[in-house]
């Protein structure tokens, strides 16, 4: 039944393509490298194909009452499904894909347009692509018939082209020289502050696995130990990752990071001596949060001619952080340590 469903829909999405896709795509691009992609359709007809990709999405056995929506209801759910339409499109930007950071629906202009023709909605998609980007191809798999795509660069040149099949790709397009070189300390200052926020405050599993480290006892040279191990190893998997010697899933990483906080919270409340073998799991620890950290880093596509300060200046952010999370946890325990001292002076002198 959910199949026979999904294919009706399929179907009369299909049908309905021919007759009323008014598909046009346009990107514009800015020097800092961000870019703005406009793709207009027939509101009635995208609200259908969206449906259709969402009903053999989800399974759904119930098909939407039949007949158009009013014109503020078909709005209204258009710009709810616009998370479903960003996964119908793909930019490809110099052999990867580069994901829109958001998706804004614009209802179509109110009607009485000069020349008679429906008025067009459009999901307005805005994102970033590398400094150093160099090309760029585009897909749009929602579409059967031809339509014209426009990319307006940053130096004020237009190129155009006519995607002959609507279901194709582009051909490659030219994004380079158009861009403005970032300077060696803009890159390091974004992503330094990127290491940093990466731990502080996104990195809970990274923080609370630090002050694991310091609640076993709180001596000077079992944390020192503990948390060289920890940074070395989670630096030297950082950077493994970053340069794609390693894929690490992040279900695979998330778990491991989940397991070291629980490791770190057992074993403090098992034992008040470090084992031999803690100082190695930590390492072995390290290197899952040194993935994490590296898929943190990839997210964020460096530019290619200042890759390297990119990462050296993540990493450091990820240091300071660290430093952070050591210092404030240190004058917490010197703070309480005050207090319980102070309470013990006074009722002895009592």
């Amino acid at each position: 039944m959910t199949f026979a469903v999904a294919a009706l829909l399929a179907l009369s999405a299909t049908t309905h393509a021919h007759e009323a896709e008014h598909t046009a795509v346009s990107f514009t691009f800015s020097r800092d490298g961000t870019f703005d992609v406009r793709v207009a359709n027939d509101p009635n007809w995208l609200l259908l194909r969206l449906e259709s990709f969402l009903a053999m999405e989800s399974g759904s056995t119930t098909a939407r009452a039949a007949g158009r929506p009013n014109g503020r209801d078909r709005d209204a759910r258009l710009r709810a499904l616009a998370a479903v339409f960003i996964d119908r499109i793909v930019i490809w930007v110099d052999g990867r894909e580069v994901r829109p950071e958001s998706a804004e629906y614009v209802p179509p202009a109110p009607q009485g347009a000069a020349d008679g023709q429906q008025p067009l909605a459009a999901y307005r998609l805005r994102g970033r692509v590398p400094a150093g980007a160099s090309t760029l191809r585009w897909y749009y798999g929602m579409v059967a018939d031809a339509y014209p795509l426009s990319v307006a660069r940053a130096d004020g040149r237009i190129d155009k082209e006519w995607i002959v099949t609507g279901d194709a790709w582009s051909r490659t397009l030219d994004l380079a020289g158009q861009f403005a070189a970032p300077s060696p300390w803009a890159v390091a200052r974004e992503y330094a502050t990127l290491g940093y926020v990466s731990v502080l405050p996104r990195g809970a599993g990274f923080v609370l696995f630090v002050l694991g480290l310091l609640l076993l006892r709180l001596e000077r040279a079992p944390i020192v130990r503990q948390v060289a191990a920890f940074t070395v190893a989670h630096s030297a998997a950082l950077w493994v990752v970053a340069l794609g010697g390693v894929t690490a899933p992040a279900w695979a990483v998330g778990s491991a990071i989940a397991l070291s906080v629980a490791y770190v919270a057992i074993e403090n409340l098992a034992t008040r001596t470090v084992k031999p073998w803690r100082v190695a799991l930590v390492a072995v620890f390290g290197l899952a949060h040194g993935a994490a950290l590296g898929n943190a880093f990839a997210a964020v596509p460096a530019p290619l001619a200042r890759w390297t300060t990119a990462l050296t200046a993540f990493n450091v952010g990820v240091e300071i952080a660290e430093l952070t999370v050591l210092a404030l946890a240190s004058l917490g325990a010197l703070m309480l340590h005050g207090m319980a001292a102070g309470r013990t002076s006074s009722i002895g002198s009592g």
